[in-house]
């Protein structure tokens, strides 16, 4: 069974429309256009309302105009004001091409406007505040399109009724010089109009530019009926076997035989390669190196934090196979065992310079994981390979045994199947959901059902579900 083309809708990624909202830990999208924020004085924000903004001389970042996608940052500002002197501005800001500011990229935190940047964006992780920034070269690139706060309504009012009149001087100049295309709403060269046809399925005028549009399906009359007048709508992938069977059809319809899902990050293991940054939340697998006499112990109570190491106490552990391998250090290899484990990150820090300021203070600061990534030239990792640090041994469980001498695996496997912290005693232990494996509440245990397609037993929480009943013979 197959679905005609007939139309199409526009996913949004902040590229193409203005005033998308992201979270202080996305990354921006080139030539995206994003709602941010900017503290200033009242006096100020007059002059930038009626004016437009001017640059900074200079900041952490050189010349620009500092915002932020943070509120919480522009509240900050001006840095010695009071809240009856302080207006946050809301603005839209057409970044252009971006770029982020790490560590290891400290040598292009002011010059980065000179290498063709028009926007450089320093993430949360890597402010010392915390809270993210932006500095802005070309402030033609920032419009003030709102007021985010204002001393009290008297102000906020002035304020709003200068930013409506700067919005009409605007919008009339562009209405004279930039043409408006009449179906996609966009702007279009004098000399280069968009082209506009007619839709090859409903015949509606259209232009390909428009962000959406779907063709409307005009009711066909069944000849054999036609002399009933009895209305029948088809398509051209509908097939009239049997006309005693033909029911009234208002649209064209697909049965549902199943699903799966797509996980962003937190809801399911995920396997990443050595150099992708974990994201926050997510649950990743990755390796231990140890001796057998650990791995035993490690498997029967849990991991224990090392008290010292390069990125201070934890568990350290890896992603990298490789880098599992090589331990213990001074361990021969019929005295090594690799473990495989889930990890919860929670909140991750990236560390990838040496004598970084917060290479063994990330705990204390809000922060689950450690991350040094591969080849980043930091002196403590001379593999060049990548590293975790995870704070809370709990957050990690081993699931299996990736490597071990022959004389030991299965010993090991079964240890690993009986332990109580991480075999499937464990499971028992916190009630696991034995369709869709996930842990469930003893005094609300998953409903579990037939499926309507093929009868299979089902829970609504399983990942994926695809009926083994045909779509084209139900």
């Amino acid at each position: 069974m197959s679905v005609e083309f007939s139309g199409w809708e526009v996913v949004d990624d902040g590229a193409c429309f203005p005033g998308v909202i992201l979270g202080p830990s996305q990354a921006p999208q080139n030539k995206g256009v994003y709602t941010m924020f900017h503290g200033t004085h009242v006096s100020s924000a007059r002059a930038i309302i009626t004016s437009g903004f001017q640059p900074s001389g200079g900041g952490t970042l050189g010349k620009g105009v500092y915002v932020s996608r943070d509120k919480n940052k522009a509240s900050n500002y001006p840095l010695f004001g009071n809240s009856s002197d302080q207006v946050i501005l809301e603005v839209r800001v057409r970044v252009g091409r971006v770029k982020r500011i790490d560590p290891a990229d400290i040598q292009m935190r002011i010059t980065w406007s000179t290498h063709g940047y028009n926007t450089a964006w320093i993430p949360p992780a890597n402010a010392i505040s915390g809270l993210e920034e932006d500095c802005v070269f070309d402030p033609k690139r920032v419009t003030v399109v709102g007021i985010a706060k204002a001393p009290n309504a008297v102000i906020e009012k002035e304020l709003r009724e200068l930013i409506s009149k700067a919005s009409k001087t605007v919008k009339g100049a562009t209405k004279r010089s930039k043409p408006v295309c009449s179906l996609c709403k966009r702007k279009t060269q004098q000399d280069a109009p968009h082209y506009q046809q007619q839709c090859w399925k409903c015949g509606k005028t259209i232009c390909i530019l428009m962000s959406k549009h779907f063709c409307t399906v005009k009711p066909y009359i069944v000849p054999f009926f036609k002399e009933l007048n009895i209305p029948i709508l088809l398509t051209d992938h509908l097939f009239l076997q049997d006309l005693d069977s033909i029911q009234y059809w208002s649209k064209m319809s697909l049965q549902f035989f199943g699903w799966e899902v797509t996980y962003d990050d937190s809801s399911s293991r995920l396997e990443l390669g050595a150099s992708q940054q974990p994201k926050d939340k997510g649950v990743y697998t990755m390796y231990h190196g140890t001796s057998i006499a650990n791995a035993r112990n490690i498997i029967t109570n849990g991991f224990k934090q090392s008290q010292t190491g390069m990125l201070g106490k934890g568990v350290y552990v890896s992603r990298d196979r490789k880098k599992a391998e090589r331990y213990p250090l001074h361990n021969s290899s019929l005295d090594r065992v690799v473990l495989e484990l889930h990890i919860r990150v929670g909140r991750v820090k990236r560390i990838d310079t040496d004598n970084h300021p917060m290479q063994y203070t990330w705990s204390s600061q809000g922060y689950d994981t450690a991350w040094v990534p591969p080849n980043c030239g930091m002196k403590a990792v001379p593999s060049g390979l990548e590293e975790d640090c995870v704070f809370d041994p709990k957050r990690v469980k081993v699931v299996a045994i990736a490597r071990a001498p022959d004389t030991e695996k299965a010993q090991l496997k079964q240890l690993l199947a009986n332990s109580p912290v991480n075999g499937s005693n464990a499971a028992a232990a916190t009630n696991v959901c034995s369709l869709c494996k996930r842990k469930q509440q003893q005094s609300s245990p998953h409903i579990k059902q037939q499926c309507w397609g093929c009868g299979q037993n089902i829970c609504i929480l399983m990942i994926k579900h695809v009926c083994s009943r045909s779509a084209q013979n139900p």
